[in-house]
Order: structure tokens, then C-alpha cells, then sequence
């Protein structure tokens, strides 16, 4: 049976000062290290243009006066998190005295219709105060639907933009209806449908009013299995025009007309 090697002395007495070393460090008093090797410069890294600098300094600066070894960084990120204006954050130590602190910005390309934004993501957040953002496109639709939302915005923007169009609202029912509102002010019902193949069909038809007819529309229903029916504004020359016999003038006043 083969003999167990020996541990050499000089090994034993090695692993008996770590161990001893080891014990003294925790029954050291935490409070005694509190201040030792402070955080002394807090840097920060990102594009700043809405988040409250100086309140973000505020809220964050009590939670680093607790030494370079003791500062909980995710305790920090969660702190920093709270402000509705930060979208991402992560907190490290450099050597010997710095935290840094690499903050992202939300990206607010669309408002909800009580009052807050969405981002690029599709994420939904409340900052406050929003003025400067009053000319973005509005979503309005179930809680959890702002990603579709904004994908069918991008998708039927895309479409519009061949015409000089764009989407001012766009609103999704709990029954599924799409609308959506033009920047000229133009309503748009789809109804149930596809938005997106009901918009190409639009698109395709609309010609067929003619330029002066187009710039006096002001609602197009689409749920209409072959065509769409439209209103014009009150008071437009194209009210004065029949649509049945486009080269007459009728004598009562059309508000709206069957396309199909």
C-alpha cells in the first residue's frame, strides 16, 4: 500500500499565516474601513441632454462615501435607474479612487396618449414634462402593445413618405380596429385589416380623385371589402364637384363618395 506524501513544513506554516490573516480580516469592524481609500472623483461617460445632472449627482453621491472596496455598484445602477430618463447604466471602479458611471439616454421617438413616450425599442417611460417632444407621433393601445405599435407606425410611414404623408396618430382598439391620423389632419379607419395592405390599396386608388380632392380630404374609411369611402372638408371646392361625373358640376354638396 503506498505511503501518503508528506505536506512540507514550510507549506503548513504558509497556509496557517493565510488562514490567520484571513480570520483577522473579518473580525475586522467594517466601520473602521468605511473611509479608508475613498471615492474621490465620479465619472461619468454619455450623451446628457434631458437627465437632471445635478439631482442625478445628488441622488448617487451618498452611496459612494463608503470607501473604494465597500461601494455596492448595483446598488448604484438601481439608484440610478429610478431616473425615467435613463435608459441604461452600469457603474465600475478604476484604480484607486474613481467610479465610473456610463449612462445611455432613452431615445423618445413616439407619446402616448396620456402623456408620456415610448423609445426606439418600443419601450414606454414618464419623464414629466415633455414639451419638447410635442411634434412626435402619438400611440394609443393596450398596455404591452407599444412595440407593434411603433413597427406598424415605422411600416406605414415608410409607404407615406412616397407621398409626402406622414402619421400623426396611431391608435390600436382592444378589438383589434386600427385608425391612425395624418399630420395634414386626414382620418384614416382600416378597421380589422392588415393597415399596411389597406394603405397600399389606398395608395393605389387615390389618383383617381385628383390632386384638388386629395387636398380637401379630411376622413377615408377603408372597411370596405371593394373600395373605401371618403369626406371632404365643409366648404371645399371639392364638395362642388360630383365624383360620379368628375368633369360636371353638381348642384347639392357631396360630403362623401364610395370609391371602388
Amino acid at each position: 500500500m503506498p505511503r501518503p506524501k508528506a505536506v512540507p513544513v514550510r507549506a503548513l506554516f504558509f497556509f496557517g499565516v493565510v488562514a490567520l490573516c484571513g480570520l483577522a480580516a473579518m473580525s475586522v469592524d467594517l466601520g473602521q474601513i468605511k473611509g479608508f481609500m475613498p471615492i474621490r472623483y465620479v465619472r461619468v461617460e454619455g450623451e446628457i441632454r434631458n437627465l437632471d445632472a445635478a439631482e442625478f449627482t445628488r441622488t448617487l453621491l451618498p452611496l459612494t462615501q463608503v470607501g473604494y472596496f465597500l461601494v455596492d455598484t448595483h446598488g448604484i445602477e438601481e439608484a440610478a435607474k429610478s431616473f425615467p430618463w435613463l435608459d441604461s447604466v452600469q457603474v465600475a471602479r478604476l484604480w484607486p479612487d474613481t467610479l465610473l458611471l456610463k449612462v445611455v439616454e432613452q431615445k423618445p421617438v413616439a407619446r402616448t396618449s396620456d402623456g408620456g413616450l415610448i423609445n426606439d425599442r418600443g419601450g414606454r417611460f414618464s419623464p414629466g414634462n415633455i414639451q419638447s417632444y410635442v411634434k412626435l407621433p402619438i400611440l394609443d393601445g393596450p398596455p404591452g402593445q407599444e412595440k407593434q405599435l411603433l413597427s406598424m407606425l415605422y411600416l406605414l410611414n415608410g409607404k407615406l413618405k412616397q407621398k409626402g404623408m406622414r402619421i400623426d396618430s396611431l391608435k390600436l382598439t382592444g378589438r383589434r380596429a386600427w385608425s391612425a391620423r395624418l399630420a395634414s389632419g386626414v382620418e384614416i379607419e382600416f378597421g380589422k385589416q392588415d393597415p399596411a395592405l389597406a394603405l397600399e390599396r389606398l395608395l393605389t386608388l387615390l389618383p383617381r380623385l385628383g390632386e384638388a380632392r386629395i387636398a380637401a380630404l379630411q376622413k377615408v374609411d377603408l372597411r370596405y371589402p371593394n373600395g373605401f369611402a371618403v369626406i371632404f372638408r365643409p366648404q371645399s371646392q371639392a364638395d362642388l364637384v360630383s365624383l360620379a361625373q368628375p368633369d360636371c358640376i353638381a348642384r347639392g354638396r357631396i360630403r362623401s363618395r364610395i370609391y371602388t
